[in-house]
């Protein structure tokens, strides 16, 4: 046995290597038959191939290319694995292709592969369109470049793939298209034109591709698409996608996500028709908002989307639809439509409008290069939160074109029942119209706060960001004789009022919210209060507002007046600072006149609406004597006496009250006084008693009294004013008066008897005077309450 082994074996080691020599040397020249022939059963037009290395077991063979130089295939090396027997059969088991450069172009109608275009197409039906037989178990491609055109753009990405060949083609490839990886999975089968395809990336740079995009944005985005199409009809492409996008800058699209939003939307595609949503996501600009899609619809003749908009305060839903045109032009026609009927909120340059319903509809004609549509806005009522202002319905109407008009064709606004708190304002009705990029409008707001007020305004307003710039004035109106200022006023009840008014003012919006201001004149006024006579003649006032909607004043505002006339109280020169606080609380900031041939001032004091209570010191400089006590209608007197001091006054509960008022002469500058007074008083006292004989000789003192200082002190005792009068200083004549020790006081003397000289003598008369019998109070009392 083992020598028959020892014979055998080394004959059938020469046969075995005699074979493989015989295979070594046969495999080149089998293969350089045999590759064409399988190209050509696959119809790939093989149009060059070299055979660099072949064994038993694989080859190499490249360069290899298929099709002409200009858009062919051509492949550095391709790698191949067999055994004889496979190749005996026409097969092999792998395939390695490296270096492989492949071309496709996408003009916006269709993709084009010249490469793949030499394959056999499907005939719908046909079985010359099946995949064929293909000679290989796996095919890889490594190191492969795509290089792509699209709309004249190119762009190149590394790829690998791995294809197994069956009934159906799977393939699974990986791309790094600027170096972003993406994922691609899918079936070509049954015949050349099904494809079945799933792409999926995630972290996808979309900043990388900024300039294959209608507008360029940035941003991180996880991709996922499934697609199944007929490559012979395009239009019959079936599939989903979904997208998730995180940090996207839009600023090229004018918006801006809010910080930390992500853009979720997904969609299908069937029948030449896309279905999408998208998930509510929050905006920054060109407002805080946040919009999302709840259902949409596009296909070649129109398109409908369903949306929710919130921001601001206000929640809105609504839906655009567009349907191409018939009469073609590339036009469509479109209608947009939002509406919410509950009370909104709305916030707006800092300030809260409340909405009592709103909707709104934009309807006309649309193309990619022109707009020619109408815009109408309505709501039930408005307000300010915390100013008071508000109006009843609000109706726009503008008509809008793009390219924007110059000056486009004119709508119109209508504002009804304009009012502040309780006040009715009036009506405003203003023509407006498309200028460019923004809204120009003019108009008048029709009041009767005023007989026949009419108050002209003008404006524009930005139609791309949150600007207006809005003026009005009133060149000069005069209120007609008799007009009662109750109606602006209740506190003026039973006075008149004539004059000129003045007015002009400005209101800007802005990034940096809500700017106004208000500046306003009241001239050569006369306030009259019929019913006594009182009148207050050549009032001039100022009143200018930096903030028109807080109803604020700049500090020192002035109201003056040239006299007010009560009876025989006159007052002269009449100035008042004053500021308007936000709140309407008035701030006196100083008030003061001349009267009596001296001044009268106070100092700040603040009035607020609603309190009941207020006191104020009036200081008094130089008051003439002789003419306070003849305005108070107490005494005549005369001298050069002035007197100086302060008056504490309270208003509380509708009554005026004086407190401790003082009011001093200076030394040195005397006179004389002359009272007629106390008649009644010494007549009820008996004579022939020390208190007959006191009160007489106070009386003949007064009447001519030549006095050295006076001081005055006066006081509220219930309804009246009680004036103290001290004055220090001797009779101007002899008194018929002498002193009777046993009668303990002055007596009266008649006939020719010597009265008494006084050389010095001080005397203290009380005044007691109902304060109604001064018409200058009962006005003001009239006035507050």
């Amino acid at each position: 046995m083992l020598k028959w082994t020892a014979l055998i074996v080394p004959w059938l080691l020469a046969v075995a290597l005699g074979a493989g020599w015989w295979l070594t040397v046969w495999t080149p020249g089998y293969l350089e038959r045999l590759v064409p022939k399988l190209a050509g059963d696959m119809g790939l037009p093989l149009a060059e191939f070299h055979i660099r290395d072949a064994g038993l077991f694989s080859a190499d063979i490249g360069p290899v290319r298929l099709g002409d130089e200009a858009d062919g295939l051509r492949l550095a090396n391709v790698h191949v694995t067999y055994t004889p027997a496979s190749l005996k059969l026409g097969r092999v088991h792998a395939v390695i292709l490296d270096g492989a450069s492949l071309s496709v172009a996408y003009d916006g109608k269709g993709f084009a592969c010249p490469a793949l275009d030499r394959l056999p197409k499907s005939d719908n039906g046909g079985s010359s369109g099946d995949l064929p037989d293909l000679p290989f178990d796996t095919l890889t491609l490594r190191d492969a470049t795509l290089h792509c055109l699209i709309d004249g753009r190119a762009l190149s990405a590394p790829f690998s793939a791995d294809i197994e060949p069956g009934r159906t083609l799977h393939f699974s490839g990986r791309l790094r298209p600027r170096d972003q990886a993406v994922e691609v999975e899918g079936d070509l089968g049954p015949t050349w034109n099904d494809l079945a395809l799933v792409v999926r990336a995630k972290a996808l740079q979309l900043g990388a591709f900024a300039d294959l995009l209608p507008r360029p944005v940035t941003g991180e985005a996880d991709l996922s698409l499934r697609a199944r199409i007929d490559l012979a009809r395009p239009d019959a492409l079936r599939g989903e996608f979904e997208v998730s996008a995180a940090r996207c800058g839009l600023d090229a699209l004018g918006l801006r996500l809010a910080d930390g939003a992500v853009l979720r939307a997904r969609g299908t595609v069937a029948d030449r028709t896309l279905s999408f949503s998208m998930d509510d996501v929050s905006l920054s600009a060109p407002a805080p908002i946040r919009v999302g899609i709840r259902s949409g619809g596009a296909s070649a003749e129109s398109v409908f989307v369903r949306f929710a908009l919130a921001g601001a305060g206000v929640e809105l839903d609504g839906r655009l639809d567009a349907g191409r045109r018939r009469d073609g032009g590339g036009l469509w026609d479109v209608s947009l439509s939002a509406a919410n009927p509950a009370r909104l909120n709305l916030e707006a340059g800092g300030r809260t409008v409340r909405l009592d319903g709103f909707a709104l509809t934009v309807r006309g004609t649309a193309g990619p290069q022109s707009a020619d549509v109408l815009l109408q806005c309505d709501t039930r009522a408005t307000a300010i939160d915390k100013t008071g202002f508000g109006s009843g319905p609000v109706r726009l109407t503008l008509p809008l074109r793009w390219p924007a008009a110059k000056a486009g064709k004119p709508g119109q606004v209508r504002l009804s029942g304009l009012r502040l708190r309780e006040r009715k304002l009036g009506d405003v009705a203003a023509r407006v119209r498309q200028r460019g990029a923004a809204v120009a409008y003019d108009g008048t707001l029709s009041t009767e706060l005023l007989p026949g007020l009419r108050v002209p305004f003008s404006g524009i307003s930005s139609l791309i960001d949150n600007r207006t710039d809005l003026s009005f004035g009133v060149g000069g109106y005069a209120l007609s004789d008799g007009f009662d200022p109750a109606t602006l006023a209740p506190s003026l009840k039973g006075v008149t009022l004539t004059g000129t008014l003045r007015a002009e003012g400005t209101l800007k919006v802005d990034e940096e919210g809500v700017q106004s201001r208000l500046g306003a004149s009241f001239s050569d006024g006369v306030l009259a209060m019929d019913a006594n006579g009182t009148a207050i003649r050549g009032i001039n006032a100022a009143f200018v507002s930096p903030d028109l909607i807080g109803l604020r004043s700049a500090p020192a505002q002035q109201l003056t007046f040239d006299s007010l006339q009560s009876g025989k109280i006159a007052l002269t020169n009449g100035k008042v600072t004053y500021q308007l606080e936000a709140g309407g609380a008035v701030l006196v900031e100083r008030a003061g006149f001349d009267w009596c041939g001296g001044h009268v001032f106070s100092n700040a004091f603040r009035v607020v609406p609603g309190s009941d209570a207020y006191g104020v010191t009036l200081y008094c400089s130089e008051l003439r004597l002789s003419a306070l006590l003849a305005q108070l209608e107490l005494a005549n007197a005369e001298g050069e006496a002035a007197l100086s001091g302060e008056l504490p006054v309270t208003w509380e509960r509708g009554k005026i009250a004086f407190n401790g008022g003082f009011l001093h002469s200076t030394p040195g500058e005397g006179g004389v006084i002359r009272v007629e007074a106390m008649r009644e008083l010494v007549a009820a006292i008996p004579e022939g008693t020390p208190q007959r004989g006191q009160l007489e000789l106070a009386r003949e003192a007064v009447r001519d009294y030549q006095y050295k200082w006076v001081r005055i002190k006066a006081d509220s005792v219930g309804e009246n004013l009680l004036v103290r009068l001290s004055l220090d200083g001797k009779p101007a004549r002899v008194l018929p008066f002498v002193y009777k020790k046993e009668f303990g006081g002055f007596i009266r003397v008649i006939g020719d008897v010597q009265g008494s000289n006084f050389q010095g003598l001080r005397l203290d008369v009380n005044f007691s005077v109902p304060l109604n019998r001064i018409l200058l109070y009962k006005d003001i009392v009239h006035m507050i309450q």
